[in-house]
């Protein structure tokens, strides 16, 4: 997946979910306006109603003062006028049992100032043909935004959930748009180190079989050498091939095993043996240490072979000079354990994260320094999955790498 593409479908989905999120947030704050607006026209109309009666009382000749007013009788007349014009309150004559709390004062002109500060009040001046009155009416209401969201709340929930579904999908596309990259950029790197690595040992033959060629009738010319190193060239591609094809299967779910009893013991010093002409052309050495005397593991011969083969490999290869190899064995309980260490570079935190995930190569500043493709520690980690084990790593930079199996035993 080409760069340009990734950031123009990543720019546009960007500007789309930007401007969807933007729509919902301005439809919930414009909900919550007109429900304002409703709510306050809902109850203006209910305290104009209170207002008038008690405008009408005033000038009966039997109407009580407002001072002498019922109390308990004002409230109820209040809250069975908000009612009517559609603000629920669940109307009461205690103030404090009512649905959504207020607060109720009458004062006299110019008392009402100490309480101009509050956003929710309603002063109506209760002289109806608007001459200056001797008393107030202000409402207070503690809980509004609480009452106007739980009346709102169907909108304000799909909103959200609206908002958090967008955010989700931006998150997964973006993080899939991200991985599909990475895993495109580790299959070209993989293309070009298999490319790498199949060049030399095909040039190899290639001028090892056009030098007999050349010379087959030469007396001097050392025959056996040359098909040995042909040979060698051989199986190393060969090996090559064979670890493509271990990782084809894996990929597509056809991962046999034939199981026996094993002698892990005696397969680890088997691979170790193998590994010493490996050791000696890099001057280096190995210590083994099998705590256990005679260990079986239930599994299949072949894979473990190779599993502890390509272990004792990058141990070798990605130690710079004079590598070091200690493999030990240990019976803990019900498991095996077994660990291979090395004093090579080294694997930091990041890397370790990633370390056994396919076509993953930890880098090392020169892309062909390393022979490796990023499939072997994969295969490494399928073949201990295969047979129920756990694997971890114990490593730091330029402090070496310590691979740790536990399998269980027979």
């Amino acid at each position: 997946m080409r760069r340009w593409f990734i950031v123009t479908i990543s720019t546009i989905f960007t500007v789309a979910a930007t401007a969807l999120v933007s729509i919902q947030i301005w439809q919930i704050e414009r909900s919550a306006s007109i429900s304002d607006s409703l709510f306050n026209t809902s109850v203006t109309d209910a305290m104009d109603e209170v207002i008038r009666n008690l405008a009408a009382d005033k000038h009966s000749e039997n109407s009580p003062s407002l001072e002498a007013l019922d109390y308990d009788a004002l409230v109820t007349s209040v809250n069975e006028a908000l009612l009517v014009n559609g603000v629920d309150l669940l109307p009461t004559v205690a103030v404090s049992d009512i649905g959504m709390t207020y607060f109720y004062f009458c004062s006299k002109p110019g008392q009402e100032k100490k309480m101009a500060d509050s956003p929710f009040k309603y002063n109506i001046i209760l002289d109806d043909r608007g001459n200056p009155a001797d008393y107030y009416i202000t409402l207070y209401f503690s809980d509004k935004a609480l009452y106007l969201m739980k009346n709102s709340n169907v909108l304000v929930l799909m909103s959200i959930m609206l908002i958090v579904i967008i955010a989700m999908a931006y998150l997964t596309i973006t993080r899939s748009m991200y991985n599909q990259r990475k895993v495109d950029e580790m299959k070209t790197n993989f293309i070009n180190n298999m490319t790498h690595e199949l060049k030399t040992p095909i040039s190899t033959i290639r001028l090892e079989t056009c030098y007999l060629t050349e010379n087959m009738d030469t007396p001097e010319c050392d025959t056996k050498h040359h098909i040995e190193v042909i040979h060698d060239e051989n199986e190393r591609m060969l090996r090559l091939v064979e670890a493509v094809l271990r990782n084809s299967r894996m990929a597509r779910k056809k991962f046999t095993l034939k199981y026996t009893e094993i002698d892990i013991n005696q397969l680890i010093a088997d691979e170790v043996q193998r590994a010493q002409v490996r050791l000696s052309d890099a001057n280096g050495s190995s210590s083994e240490d099998y705590t256990a005397e005679k260990v079986t593991v239930y599994g299949d011969q072949d894979h473990l072979s190779n599993m502890i083969s390509n272990l004792i490999d990058n141990a070798i290869k990605y130690s710079p000079k004079n590598p070091t190899v200690k493999v030990a064995t240990a019976v803990e309980g019900k498991y095996v354990r077994i660990s291979i260490a090395d004093n090579g570079i080294g694997i930091s935190k990041e890397d370790r994260r990633h370390i056994f995930e396919n076509f993953y190569r930890v880098s090392t500043g020169d892309r062909h320094d390393v022979k490796g493709f990023g499939i072997g520690l994969n295969y490494v980690m399928q073949v201990v999955k295969a047979h129920k084990g756990k694997i971890g790593i114990e490593s730091e930079l330029g402090k070496g790498s310590t691979f740790i199996i536990r399998l269980p035993r027979a």
